[in-house]
């Protein structure tokens, strides 16, 4: 059983618009929270969910007689859906405010509410309809209860804090390691440069392993991080940790969980009650003066390699286009289309849902980031969300066909820097095919 985030109910009634009757709200009636909804199975026997609890539901969503999205049609026996405060009136979670266990309905609202109520928009945009209804049919199987939730949430955090309290005893009983008056357990730190005064900032290396041997965070195999001495923002122990680790020195440390984040964790990255072990290397102290100094000139040096990089983009083209053969002209934009296979079915207009699959490489043929072993990429034609290049690419192909083409960093990712393989004024360089085209008018 899978659980769907809230927000993707909202983009799904966006993918597919047909054309509609007039009266989209013909044979459903207005409940008292404002939601229209028909009613086809009725148990007024069973419990209704409050905001809070999370319901078991099988669903189907529709436009017209077309099927977006079943629990069925992908194997699904049901959904959990966490219910939340409803945003705007008669949507999907007020029309499940309405319904009792073993209830079925549809419940209907208008992508406008959607597209403006939940997502922001200032309006529907050109490649939506505007008052196309979206039908959502619902079977609501169970509900978990806000307090039974609570409740099996507090005795597991009192059974990881228990756990990790075992673990942590085991390291407090070695005679070999020193525990400071605050519970952090120094195991060894080495070096014998100056220490640290408050304030200052610190370009470390570190990564936080788990007592089980897990890595949670692994900062070694890259450029130091600056940390000011004293910020709690990695927790206490982390920052009285720093205060044993001289300039040029290691460290290696037990940081208990109530000296780092205790029963909140850190976001998806460290969870609640995780104690862990602290590597750290300390290459460099540095006044603030003498960071912002490096940082500006850091940032003249990254600035004055981004430019030459821009001017010299059209002689590594030229490169590249010669010791590869290749033989067609670029486009306007500078963009060449090179076709590896025509394609057979519909062509691509503005408005459509496209499906490319992609490889991406940077001009040493390296390849960065590939779809192939994973789903197509979705996105819709004409609205701005993809890369130029790509688009302009898609406007001579049809659904069948593969290309290759080369795009300057004026229609690739232009002055932004994606990694180190590809950093700002890159030309990129695409594989791609295009698996599909939906109409959505």
């Amino acid at each position: 059983m899978r659980r769907l985030p809230s927000y993707l109910w909202c983009l799904i009634g966006c993918v597919i618009l047909l054309s509609c009757e007039k009266s989209v709200y013909r044979g459903f009636d207005k409940t008292d929270n404002g939601t229209y909804m028909q009613f086809h199975d009725i148990n007024k026997q069973g419990i209704m969910p409050k905001v809070g609890d999370h319901v078991f539901v099988n669903l189907r969503q529709s436009i017209g007689d077309s099927l977006i999205f079943s629990t069925e049609e992908i194997g699904e026996d049901a959904f959990e859906i966490e219910i939340t405060e409803p945003t705007f009136v008669g949507d999907m979670m007020a029309g499940l405010l309405n319904m009792h266990v073993d209830d079925s309905a549809t419940v209907v609202y208008l992508v406008d509410s959607i597209c403006i109520k939940t997502l922001g928009m200032d309006a529907v945009p050109d490649y939506l309809v505007s008052g196309m209804p979206v039908y959502v049919d619902i079977r609501l199987k169970d509900i978990k209860t806000a307090e039974v939730i609570a409740n099996e949430r507090k005795q597991e955090l009192l059974l990881v804090k228990q756990n990790d309290e075992d673990r942590l005893a085991m390291y407090y009983s070695d005679v070999n390691n020193k525990i400071t008056e605050n519970g952090l357990i120094i195991m060894k730190v080495d070096g014998k440069g100056r220490g640290p005064k408050s304030g200052e900032i610190l370009k470390v290396n570190f990564n936080m392993i788990t007592l089980e041997g897990d890595t949670l965070l692994d900062l070694f195999e890259r450029e130091p991080v600056a940390v000011r001495f004293g910020d709690m923002e990695l927790g206490t122990g982390f920052a009285e940790a720093m205060r044993y680790v001289p300039e040029g020195g290691e460290g290696h440390f037990v940081i208990p969980s109530s000296l780092a984040f205790d029963s909140a964790g850190l976001d998806n990255i460290i969870p609640p009650y995780t104690s862990f072990i602290l590597n750290v290397k300390n290459n460099e102290i540095l006044t603030v003066e003498e960071f912002e100094a490096e940082e500006k000139r850091l940032q003249e040096v990254k600035e004055a390699e981004n430019q030459k990089r821009l001017e010299e983009e059209p002689e590594r083209i030229a490169k590249f286009v010669k010791e590869h053969n290749v033989n067609v002209a670029p486009s306007e934009t500078g963009v060449y289309y090179l076709e590896i296979r025509k394609g057979t079915g519909a062509f691509v207009e503005d408005g459509d849902m496209v499906s490319i699959h992609y490889n991406l490489y940077n001009l040493d043929n390296k390849l960065i980031e590939s779809s192939f072993e994973y789903e197509p990429l979705q996105f819709v034609f004409g609205a701005g969300d993809m890369v130029p290049g790509i688009e302009e690419a898609l406007t001579k192909m049809r659904v069948g066909g593969r290309c290759t083409i080369i795009v300057p960093s004026a229609m690739g990712f232009g002055n932004v820097a994606i990694d180190e393989e590809l950093p700002a004024n890159s030309t990129v360089i695409f594989d791609i095919e295009l698996i599909d085209v939906q109409k959505v008018r």
